[in-house]
């Protein structure tokens, strides 16, 4: 259950412990800024949604790219049937606890001579569901140019229309392996999207963020004891001309068990005003989130997004 806290106080209080070495010159929360024609709730649970939608597809290529042991037994050119057949079946093995009957994505995989670069390409088709209820299709494309254990190993993820649930991602996300010899597993991603929302609103994303490894490293083939840490940040610029930034102050903590980030605050700002915070708990599994914002704080469903207009704006837009 997510604690809520009342008011601009009880923000700042959470600000302040977050960052301690900013005390002195963190901002008050404000109402969003004039250049802004959305509420700061409507940018916060907005926000909220699409992120838990990247982070979902993230960790789903995840699971292929990484499967560099089962992999190695699959890097000839992706044109004979027999050898497909035969890769399909031990996936759908290893991940049968994920997809709902069993059904993974189709895939292939093409090596060049000595195994890397390789590139694989998955095709959920129009609809694939996972165990946990979200459903997936589109088309990812992966460009691995190395073992993960090899320090400065890349991938390269291309989205073509890949839909989580009802929220469609377009673009690149490269990940760059750090570190490799430590016992976490540090990954830096660095993300250029287009996120398309139902209504038809579009949001290009930009963003650097760190995603450590911390569980779950000695058992590739079981998901459920996943632990991931995320910091970093992204720009955002929607169709509707708003453009604003979130930064993530307290590291989110996603669980392989889990569909939802269990813990973690982001702020979101404009320029140097913070106009909302969003508080993802304190490591239960569930799509509950505390937002603040001027009017103080309230609970939301991660998922449920408003695209309320300030009363401002709208009169403007009436005469």
């Amino acid at each position: 259950m997510k604690k809520i806290l009342s008011g601009t106080v009880a923000a700042l209080m959470i600000l302040s412990s977050c960052n301690k070495d900013k005390v002195d010159s963190l901002p008050e929360l404000i109402s969003s800024t004039e250049d802004i024609s959305l509420t700061s709730e409507s940018v916060a649970t907005t926000e909220a949604s699409v992120d838990d939608v990247v982070e979902a597809a993230e960790y789903e290529v995840e699971l292929f790219s990484g499967s560099e042991s089962s992999m190695e037994s699959f890097t000839v050119e992706a044109t004979s049937s027999e050898l497909l057949k035969s890769a399909e079946s031990e996936y759908k093995y290893k991940h049968k606890n994920r997809y709902r009957w069993g059904k993974c994505p189709n895939f292939t995989i093409v090596s060049e001579d000595g195994g890397f670069p390789r590139t694989v390409t998955l095709d959920y088709g129009e609809s694939t569901e996972l165990m946990n209820g979200r459903i997936i299709s589109g088309i990812v494309e992966i460009v691995i140019s190395d073992k993960r254990t090899i320090d400065g190993a890349t991938r390269t993820i291309t989205y073509k229309d890949f839909t989580v649930d009802d929220v469609i991602m377009n673009g690149t996300s490269v990940k760059t392996f750090t570190g490799v010899k430590t016992e976490d597993k540090v990954v830096t991603i660095v993300r250029d999207l287009v996120i398309v929302l139902p209504e038809g609103v579009t949001i290009n994303r930009t963003a650097e963020k760190t995603r450590t490894w911390t569980t779950g490293l000695d058992t590739p083939d079981d998901h459920s004891d996943d632990v991931m840490e995320i910091t970093g940040w992204v720009d955002c610029e929607d169709s509707d001309g708003n453009s604003y930034r979130r930064d993530i102050t307290t590291p989110l903590v996603k669980k392989g068990d889990c569909r939802f980030v269990v813990s973690g605050e982001v702020n979101i700002t404009k320029g140097d005003d913070t106009f909302a915070t969003i508080n993802y708990g304190d490591g239960e599994c569930d799509n509950i989130a505390v937002i603040t914002t001027e009017e103080g704080s309230k609970e939301i469903t991660i998922g449920k997004r408003k695209r309320d207009k300030k009363e401002s704006t709208e009169l403007e837009t009436e005469e």
